[in-house]
């Protein structure tokens, strides 16, 4: 019986193993090219920011050495070989504006590219912050957050049109919970989170523009900041510590270093547009950041109960230039 099984693992290796006999490339398709009678078994993953394919084929081998110079074309920006463990591994980076398909010829394994140059290849989330019964901020006594943070976003979302597809988790007055506003994004498959919010202090001295990530660990300040944005959580009946986390561990720390980059320098870029103090960005955990699937952040324009930050956060003009200099951040951070 212990023959049997032993035998019977050695045959199901057999079965898992494969000689990769050449790699063809011919217009729009990369074929892996397979000696043997059996399906060759293969994992594949994709890293979209990177436009990254690693492709595994477990168990394989090369029978020749492949020059990975000859695969590069107009649809793969790079391709290397690696050979580990038993298992050949190809890296893959397309070039901007590709898709791929995965599908069999026989027993040949197949990579197919798409052209999408004519296409809008990312979708931007545009989170408007509060809304309805929520006004958050208010600013001497006439001026309320959600108002602002709306007109803004509608700004953004017509520069961003231009070049992304958009989704925004409200384009009127109405009250969306903390937890919905990630899943609207996460289910339209969005690559970037931009979440549109007016900051206040006690003191009316305090000015200028301030850009936030998600991160487990933050200052006292960024704590309290996040403190108020979560608080309508707690307020309307939606506790935000039971908001599911979605982003794993690895996935948190790639997509909080992208967050970092686009912060730091729309956070710039908005104040000298703007004439405004640079605040520097902050790491913290605001509730609709912790829930997206991706990389974000949130904007916070200026002081509402500040008379010089007032008078910009209120002008069509003044908000629609907001709306552009955020919008040339996320057109560099793709393109």
């Amino acid at each position: 019986m212990k023959k049997l099984l032993i035998l019977f693992l050695i045959l199901g290796n057999f079965c898992l193993a494969g000689t990769i006999s050449s790699v063809n490339e011919k217009g729009s398709k990369l074929s892996f090219l397979f000696s043997g009678s059996a399906k060759p078994a293969y994992q594949i993953s994709y890293d979209s920011y990177n436009r990254l394919i690693f492709l595994e084929f477990p168990g394989s081998n090369m029978s020749t050495k492949l020059n990975d110079k000859n695969y590069t074309s107009k649809y793969v920006e790079d391709f290397s070989t690696v050979n580990y463990d038993g298992s050949v591994g190809f890296f893959i980076k397309l070039n901007k504006n590709i898709s791929y398909s995965t599908s069999f010829s026989g027993n040949d394994f197949i990579l197919s590219f798409n052209d999408k140059s004519g296409k809008k290849q990312y979708t931007i989330a545009i989170d408007a912050g509060h809304g309805g019964k929520d006004s958050g901020a208010v600013g001497y006594k006439k001026y309320y957050e959600k108002t602002i943070a709306l007109s803004v976003a509608k700004y953004l979302r017509d520069e961003l049109q231009k070049d992304f597809n958009v989704v925004m988790t409200r384009d009127s007055d109405v009250f969306v919970t903390l937890g919905n506003r990630p899943r609207i994004a996460n289910k339209a498959k969005a690559n970037m989170f931009v979440s549109v919010h007016v900051n206040s202090a006690i003191k009316n001295t305090l000015s200028g523009v301030e850009v936030f990530y998600f991160s487990k660990k933050s200052s006292p300040y960024a704590e309290r900041i996040a403190a108020f944005e979560n608080s309508v959580g707690d307020k309307y009946g939606e506790k935000t510590s039971n908001i599911v986390q979605i982003m794993g561990e690895l996935a948190y720390k790639k997509n909080q270093e992208i967050s970092i980059g686009f912060a730091r320098k729309t956070s710039a870029a908005l104040a000298k547009a703007m004439g405004m103090r640079d605040r520097g960005i902050h790491g913290a955990n605001f509730a609709v950041l912790r829930g997206f699937n991706g990389p974000g952040v949130l904007v916070e324009l200026g002081f509402i109960n500040n008379n010089a930050d007032i008078k910009k956060l209120t002008s069509p003009t003044a908000q629609k230039r907001m709306a552009q200099e955020i919008a040339k951040m996320v057109r560099e951070n793709f393109y």
